[in-house]
């Protein structure tokens, strides 16, 4: 007699947490430094530092890495997990639809002005049109980070040396935004840390999703397959920030194409008996 598999048979393991009680500290680096550096110095004198420094690099790289950081464009590049990784994929939604959220409530709520709105923007570097409100925290920054975290903490605890440059990726993504004259440094240093935590919240949250949910014929991998598709969509058919992404936004869409072409072939695939 066959033996019928159990219910736990179709459970993730979520006896070893996947995001360890210290790790969360982590979230409390990003709030150190900017600590430090609003002690040591002039935060109008450290944006133009950098703002300054940024322009030894040409716009398209920091264009580049300021797509890393918007939703439309980050999230068309994870496609192919849709059928690599679809629990660490459930890691980044997770994570994004949080981060997005308390970015949204906190930038209406403190309604910080940005750079443009106290310096004369002559006086500084700016990429694209003049942003002058909304500045705290950083949404770019914060996306970066909370993908970049909710990936490395759903690889397995003996390969995320691997997953380290992740970290690097979203700290580019967020000097971007004071290359590009956005932020000020405090903007992304506040991203960075909301960022972190999100990414964790999403990693935990996504151990708990039972396996059965993240097959390819499964509702939630659907509803991303959905969404990569409304991705594809915004990236030909708007200008993401400026004009210098666009580019970057053709070969995302490529990469978005690619994958969900992929994932709907596993969708056709008949399900195997158990």
């Amino acid at each position: 007699m066959r033996e019928v598999p159990s219910s736990d048979a179709l459970k993730h393991d979520v006896t070893q947490p996947l995001v360890k009680r210290a790790a969360w500290l982590w979230c409390l680096v990003p709030l150190v430094i900017w600590g430090v550096v609003e002690l040591s110095s002039e935060p109008i004198t450290l944006f133009r530092q950098l703002n300054t420094t940024a322009r030894l690099l040409p716009d398209s790289v920091w264009a580049f890495f300021n797509m890393l950081g918007n939703g439309w464009g980050v999230f068309a590049l994870l496609c192919p997990l849709l059928v690599l990784a679809p629990r660490a994929l459930m890691a980044t939604l997770c994570a994004g639809a949080f981060a997005g959220v308390v970015s949204r409530t906190l930038k209406l709520s403190l309604q910080f002005p940005r750079p443009a709105s106290i310096l004369d923007p002559a006086s500084f570097h700016i990429v694209g049109n003049p942003l002058t409100s909304l500045a705290m925290p950083s949404g770019h920054t914060l996306t970066a980070f909370a993908l970049a975290t909710a990936l490395y903490f759903s690889v397995s605890p003996s390969k995320r040396r691997y997953a380290a440059w992740l970290f690097v990726l979203a700290a580019l993504s967020g000097l971007a935004r004071v290359a590009v004259g956005a932020h000020w440094p405090a903007d992304v240093l506040a991203g960075a840390s909301i960022g972190l935590f999100s990414g964790m919240l999403g990693a935990t949250l996504a151990q708990r999703i039972p396996v059965n949910l993240l097959a390819a014929q499964a509702w939630p991998l659907r509803a991303a397959s959905a969404g990569a598709a409304l991705c594809i969509y915004i990236l030909l058919t708007e200008r993401l920030d400026f004009d210098e992404t666009r580019p970057y936004q053709y070969l995302a869409a490529a990469v978005a194409a690619l994958g969900l072409t992929w994932f709907v072939r596993q969708t056709l695939r008949p399900r195997k008996e158990a």
